[in-house]
């Protein structure tokens, strides 16, 4: 996996000399190690020039070596502090080179410890050029997907006969992820939403404990299934005993957007044009003024990744992508409506991995 990263960094549009990397999804994709962003700085240096240099607390010292990860190792103990670790590194990758790091995962106290061990480094936010080591697919990646999925729609259908009048939004959330888990996730992708009535007009709002739902409620599901480091992210909305001509229209207008996006996604499509494509459906109906978020995200490893699906980003769908399609429409202190795809893009189409029906359900 790091020859991923030396092809970008021997790329000379990109005008970097080295990557930092910190736990998570970039750092085990490339080492295969699982670890968390904690109070101890823990950081992998690949560089063009330099065998890998790797700054360890020395309680996962024997956790980094089990990976047989061909690295420079220096290890730090909590009483003497970490930057004389950062130090030696420096001293062994030298001073004049341009660093690319994680804008979205590293913190200030390392980019500082960094900084003051080269002073003439240069440090350029590199999110977008490592995030294209996981931008495409592999067969076993998509399998994990898959099967996160198919545990999120297994859950998804038993929580649904789970549901009843009286019950609270807390209730039935504890019950999906108790389910989750025994359908055979590894773990939750995200904590869920399960929103009801007007707190479903909240994108991300949370569950509550002292609100029973009732008839004519619309109850929305959010939630994913954690599947060895891969994700699902689905999302279905349902009424409980009845539903109304307003909100079943509104209903209707989401279920379009979301069928023309699965329709257009496809290699070649840029992103743009296909939230352009989602969004007109919305704006060209009366509920415009509800509107609120783009499409979609890349998914996998994160569960909001590259790329994103939404306007003026003008990058291309391409074959071994994995999306989703989630338009939604929110009338505040009334309902939310949104129905959520996750969509693998194929050599000259799509398929949806989610297949839970998205038929208006009463239940």
């Amino acid at each position: 996996m790091i020859e991923k990263l030396q092809r970008l960094l021997n790329d000379k549009k990109n005008e970097l000399d080295a990557f930092a990397l910190v736990p998570g999804p970039n750092f085990r994709h490339i080492t295969g190690g699982q670890f968390f962003l904690m109070e101890r700085p823990f950081v992998l240096i690949i560089s063009k020039s330099h065998k890998p240099v790797a700054i360890v607390p020395v309680l996962e010292v024997s956790n980094f070596i089990n990976l047989n990860f061909d690295a420079e190792i220096i290890e730090w103990q909590d009483n003497d502090g970490f930057q004389s670790a950062f130090n030696k590194a420096f001293e062994l990758l030298g001073n004049n080179f341009t660093l690319g790091i994680e804008g979205q995962l590293m913190r200030a106290f390392e980019m500082q410890a960094i900084m003051q061990a080269s002073e003439g480094i240069k440090i350029k936010n590199a999110h977008k050029i490592i995030s294209k080591i996981r931008l495409h697919k592999k067969k076993y990646e998509v399998e994990n997907i898959r099967k996160a999925v198919d545990i999120a729609e297994q859950t998804l259908s038993d929580t649904i006969n789970f549901v009843k009048e009286g019950r609270t939004e807390i209730e039935i959330k504890k019950y999906l992820m108790q389910k989750l888990l025994e359908v055979g996730a590894n773990d939750i992708a995200f904590e869920p939403l399960v929103l009801a009535g007007s707190n479903s007009a909240l994108c991300h709002g949370h569950s509550r404990d002292d609100y029973q739902i009732k008839k004519g409620d619309c109850i929305l599901f959010d939630f994913g299934a954690n599947v060895n480091g891969y994700n699902s992210d689905i999302t279905r909305t349902f009424f409980l005993g009845s539903v109304n001509e307003e909100n079943r229209n509104m209903y209707d207008v989401v279920y379009k957007a979301n069928s023309v996006g699965r329709k257009v996604s496809k290699p070649g499509i840029s992103m743009h044009d296909l939230d352009d494509n989602v969004m007109k459906i919305l704006e060209a109906s009366n509920f415009k003024q509800y509107i609120v978020h783009k499409t979609g995200h890349g998914l996998g490893m994160d569960v909001h990744e590259d790329p994103y699906v939404m306007r003026k980003n003008h990058e291309l769908l391409e074959e071994g992508m994995v999306i989703t399609i989630e338009p939604g429409l929110y009338k505040e202190n009334h309902l939310g409506i949104r129905i959520e795809d996750d969509v693998l893009i194929t050599n000259n189409s799509c398929e949806s991995l989610t297949t839970f029906s998205r038929e208006l359900k009463i239940i």
